[in-house]
């Protein structure tokens, strides 16, 4: 039995290893019965990871060709099941019987395509499941407390959106969004340190609809994408479906190792750099202005791209008396074109409003539009108007100020906790705002252990390996203070800590 398995290719070792034996089986050079080999030999053999013999052989499974029996072993099935298992044969029974009918179950991993094949599926469904109940400590959803966001706000804002009469006349929004909100997002921008008008502003469905945007219009199979070593794991997922060639860099501390861009520029010649600079997702690492201007210098030497997604941006736990040092975003610091700058007010405002921006140059604003008329048209009206009358009057700047306030005792809860509890073998990030501290563990000491313990006891949190480019993460996990209520805090990160020191 041989295989000839290409690493090089762009199909995935599993999908080539059941190619081969599809073929073999179909021609009859591995006839009905016969045993193939366990999966642990099998992968010893060819030199591959048991799992990709495992998703090999479910995927002939599914197709009806093999099938596996308990303490046996997988043999191949006879020709005439292979034959029922795709076409489901109707039966005629005898009529003083009831008809029983003969269900073939669809052959899934045949039906998907290459396209939804390239994902990877972490298990974030159980652990949603995970994080439901009033009894659970949530440090894993990325997204802020609901207990956070004043009901009087949206409810006051909502009345007053939806009884303006603006937009009499124009029921439906142009593909860029409402001209006005377009200029209020522009005018926030500038207190950032960004200086643009309305034809760089393109409205969004959520921030991540942009990350889809921009790779649907720059991102052929093959290119090569830079990413941050850890970074935010949809982002990820959209490069794969894309058949990009996903390199992460290193990070340290202060984010990027933007002091070895040159070389990762100059081997793999990048058409994107995709970054989190401020307060990142997972690490809460920000990137230190000599490095943000060694990123735009070597991204105009090589004419890469950067897509900059800022989704935390505004929450600075610095104070007002030291904004010299707050992060002044990519984009305030180059305006030739090269970076695409992403927001979001899903985390500053409430998780279910899912409007974002884009901020880019004219050619690739008006490029987004042409390909969203393919995805949804343009952003809900009703969600553009309420963010209109946030911007209008500097709602969402008081509002921000007192979230600000809120996170960044919870910011310092959190540090006190681990100091009073964690090991002396764990380190962790002291992040400047945002959302995320990223947690290193000892030696020896595995995440989803950790993990799985903590969730018996109530607590939830995320594994490094669901934000790693190569998903082998297993000495970090990912603390979003700001989800959980502030008195669980201290007997959350207890738990972890105490966990951690009994592993």
């Amino acid at each position: 039995m041989q295989f000839t398995l290409n690493r090089r290719s762009t199909v995935p070792m599993y999908r080539q290893l059941a190619a081969e034996l599809r073929e073999q089986i179909v021609s009859g050079a591995m006839a009905e019965g016969y045993r193939l080999p366990p999966e642990r030999e099998l992968a010893s053999r060819l030199e591959v990871n048991r799992t990709t013999v495992l998703q090999a052989y479910q995927q002939l499974k599914d197709e009806g060709l093999i099938a596996s029996k308990v303490g046996k072993g997988t043999f191949v099935l006879p020709l005439q099941h292979i034959e029922t298992a795709r076409i489901p044969v109707v039966r005629h029974e005898p009529i003083d019987e009831e008809p029983k009918p003969s269900v073939v179950r669809p052959p899934w991993s045949v039906l998907f395509s290459d396209y939804s094949n390239r994902f990877t599926y972490h298990d974030i469904a159980s652990a949603e499941r995970a994080q439901r109940g009033d009894t659970i400590i949530d440090f894993a959803t990325g997204s802020p407390n609901p207990a956070d966001i004043p009901d009087d706000l949206l409810r006051s804002v909502s009345i007053e959106a939806f009884e303006s009469r603006e937009f009499d006349g124009q029921p439906e929004s142009p593909i860029e969004g409402f001209d006005e909100l377009r200029a209020l997002l522009a005018e926030h921008m500038s207190t950032r340190g960004v200086q643009c008008g309305v034809r760089n502003v393109m409205v969004l469905s959520g921030s991540e609809q942009g990350i889809d945007l921009i790779v649907r219009a720059f991102i052929n199979p093959g290119d090569c994408v830079l990413v941050e070593q850890s970074t935010f794991f949809p982002a990820l997922q959209t490069f794969r479906s894309a058949d990009a060639r996903i390199i992460g860099v290193p990070v340290d501390e202060h984010g990027m190792r933007t002091d070895l861009l040159d070389g990762y520029c100059a081997r793999f010649r990048p058409k994107l750099i995709y970054t989190v600079p401020t307060f990142q997702n997972p690490t809460g690492t920000t990137l230190p202005p000599e490095r943000r201007s060694e990123l735009i210098d070597v991204a105009r030497r090589y004419q890469c791209l950067i897509v900059e997604d800022d989704a935390y941006g505004d929450l600075w736990y610095g104070g007002e008396s030291s904004d010299a040092h707050r992060p002044i975003p990519l984009k305030g610091m180059e305006n030739a074109g090269y970076v695409m700058y992403l927001s979001t007010f899903s985390k500053t405002v409430t998780s279910g409003l899912r409007t974002g921006w884009v901020v880019a140059d004219p050619h690739v604003i008006n490029r987004l539009a042409a390909l969203r008329r393919m995805v949804d048209q343009h952003t809900s009206t009703s969600s553009q108007r309420i963010c209109l009358e946030l911007l209008k009057e500097g709602r969402v700047a008081e509002h921000l100020r007192g979230l600000i306030k809120a996170y960044r005792i919870r910011r310092d809860a959190a540090i006190a906790a681990l100091e009073r509890y964690a090991p002396d073998e764990v380190y962790w990030t002291v992040p400047a705002g945002g959302y995320y501290i990223w947690v290193s563990l000892p030696d020896g000491v595995r995440s989803l252990d950790v993990l799985e313990s903590c969730r018996s006891q109530g607590v939830t949190f995320m594994p490094g390996s669901v934000f790693d480019v190569d998903e082998m993460d297993d000495s970090h996990i990912r603390l979003n203070f700001v989800r959980p209520d502030a008195a669980d805090i201290d007997t959350g990160i207890r738990i972890i800590g105490e966990t951690i020191a009994q592993m």
